[in-house]
């Protein structure tokens, strides 16, 4: 099923969007700066836990080429970067991120969403299962002396807009204390804040949605 889909000359431009990508990939600049010969397909499989698929195709315009595809890459030589998420992939990575992928996320963006730190049903007490999260989260703040975050709450929509606030708000202190009574991290440098459901990463129309829309974010402070 397609998804969304964008031919040659149509308005949009993603090249700079692939910057992370094309890092990964050692690509260089090379897929960043020809918007008008651009072309983009977005698709998945059929299924309940689809594979996802991101097809961009361009030709190379301008942009630092790395030495090792020097002569290979020349000017309107056409390019494509394939992108394929498999829903175990994206499970993994929403459910443990390490320390030091939580310090590149906030200095890039300022924050990071977590998965891996969880609760039972309406309840606010860490489950054994969130030690691995909160034990990263600790290794970060310990490395990185300087650093102060705000430990931000989420929901999905399920029950009152006020419960749902008082919930998140509580989920975030229960880290918070976590991560001054076990890890002995300084209260100076945590702060907590629950936002309910009001900052949804995801539709809480859906399963899918609102599993992304339950989580901890880290903020820098």
């Amino acid at each position: 099923m397609t998804l969304y889909e964008k031919g040659a000359g149509a308005p949009g431009w993603f090249g700079p969007t692939l910057d992370q990508e094309a890092q990964e990939d050692s690509v260089g600049q090379i897929l960043a700066y020809n918007e008008a010969q651009e072309r983009l397909i977005v698709g998945k499989s059929s299924g309940t836990k689809p594979t996802y698929y991101y097809v961009f195709v361009t030709a190379y315009k301008d942009g630092i080429i790395p030495e090792r595809l020097n002569g290979l890459v020349s000017k309107d030589r056409a390019l494509a970067e394939v992108i394929v998420i498999a829903p175990e992939q994206m499970e993994q990575k929403m459910t443990f991120v390490n320390a030091d992928e939580m310090s590149k996320s906030l200095n890039n963006s300022g924050k990071i969403a977590l998965y891996g730190i969880y609760f039972d049903t309406d309840k606010d007490n860490l489950r054994p299962d969130s030690q691995q999260t909160v034990q990263e989260i600790s290794k970060l703040l310990m490395t990185n002396p300087q650093l102060r975050i705000h430990v931000v709450g989420h929901t999905d929509n399920q029950g009152t807009s006020e419960h749902n606030l008082d919930l998140s708000r509580r989920r975030a202190a229960s880290v918070v204390r976590e991560l001054t009574s076990k890890f002995g991290i300084p209260a100076t440098r945590l702060d907590s804040f629950g936002c309910g459901w009001y900052a949804p990463e995801g539709s809480n129309d859906s399963d899918e949605g609102r599993t992304r829309n339950r989580r901890v974010e880290l903020v820098k402070w």
